[in-house]
């Protein structure tokens, strides 16, 4: 009789093991309803340094809809403004096919942290910060990655397996959407970056009041850099005369340009620039002063090109000329 009781159990256990193993299986192989990916990419040279991008991938009757919103802060010295651009894509396959059959609710929480803890003590130059928020079954998970310097320039850096497949997903986003903010020149100045237009969508809106903030984790909140880019730009940099001796000259020509490598060190301030009439009111043996010696060359190029009138022939001259910036830095709230 205890024979037999003991067969029962095991057979009881053999029919409900496999039952509650292919239920959590079920469970975890059903892939998320709607990604949403935070992504701040950090370098270390140039001016914007920082891009921020949120990215909303959903599954649709076509395939697979991607809608990537990158944010430019304002650059240095008030030269860069800040903007917004949007880009829409639709590929034409499942959204197992796009995540290459991974399935971001199903990834280990320890594997996750084993990735984040690989370099704690490492010097980080330039790099990716990531959040991928996934509706895992009507409920929001957060899955962090961290892809460093490294990861992106050396070819032997042996890069872990979910970070490398995260760098994978956000690469065919690349190609689907256009260029991101690796691809934004270095040391931008006004004249070569205009305010970028964007329409204004839900994700937009949802950015400038706040609602993805925490998925970028930063002091400085992405939903006032959203809000800045629809400020108008601030005045450009200016140059002017301000006087000239021994008269003033017929046509005054000011600099076209104020210097880029100048707007980029924000320097302005006065020069002044000695030179001689000679007897047809042309000028020669200009020379400038002034401790700002990246804009001595800008002032002695336009005064070159002065002509003054008969009564200045011969005479000695000088001109003061006033370079400006224009720039008032925004202060921004931080989060404590």
């Amino acid at each position: 009789m205890a024979a037999i009781m003991r067969i029962n159990r095991i057979i009881l256990l053999t029919l409900l093991v496999p039952t509650g193993f292919c239920s959590a299986q079920k469970g975890n192989s059903v892939f998320p309803e709607k990604l949403v990916i935070a992504q701040h990419s950090f370098i270390d040279v140039g001016s914007p340094n920082d891009f921020y991008e949120l990215i909303q991938i959903e599954p649709n009757v076509d395939g697979v809809s991607v809608e990537r919103v990158l944010i430019t802060p304002e650059g240095q010295a008030c030269l860069q403004p800040a903007t917004v651009e949007t880009r829409r894509a639709t590929l034409h396959e499942t959204l197992p096919e796009f995540l290459q059959g991974k399935n971001p609710c199903s990834i280990p929480d320890k594997d996750i942290h084993k990735e984040l803890k690989r370099c704690k003590k490492c010097l980080v130059f330039s790099g990716v910060n990531v959040t991928i928020e996934a509706t895992c079954g009507g409920k929001e998970r957060e899955i962090r990655m961290d892809i460093l310097d490294r990861d992106l320039f050396d070819a032997h850096a042996d890069t872990p397996e979910e970070t490398s497949w995260t760098m994978r997903i956000l690469g065919e986003i690349g190609k689907a959407t256009g260029p991101g903010g690796w691809d934004k020149p270095i040391f931008s100045t006004r004249e070569q970056t205009p305010i970028a237009s964007r329409p204004e969508t839900e994700t937009v809106r949802e950015l400038r009041e706040g609602k993805y903030d925490r998925l970028f984790g930063l002091d400085q909140l992405v939903s006032q850099f959203v809000s800045e880019s629809e400020e108008p730009p601030p005045p450009a940099p200016s140059v002017e005369l301000l006087s000239a001796t021994p008269a003033m000259p017929v046509d005054v020509i000011l600099p076209k340009y104020y210097p880029p490598i100048a707007k980029v060190a924000r320097i302005e301030g006065l020069i002044t620039v000695k030179f001689d009439v000679d007897a047809s009111g042309s000028v020669e043996n200009v020379s400038a002063e002034g401790v700002k010696t990246m804009l001595q060359g800008s002032a002695v190029e336009a005064v070159t090109k002065w002509k003054f009138p008969p009564d200045a022939y011969g005479k000695s001259g000088e001109a003061k000329l006033s370079f400006k910036l224009n720039c008032v830095p925004k202060l921004r709230t931080n989060v404590n």
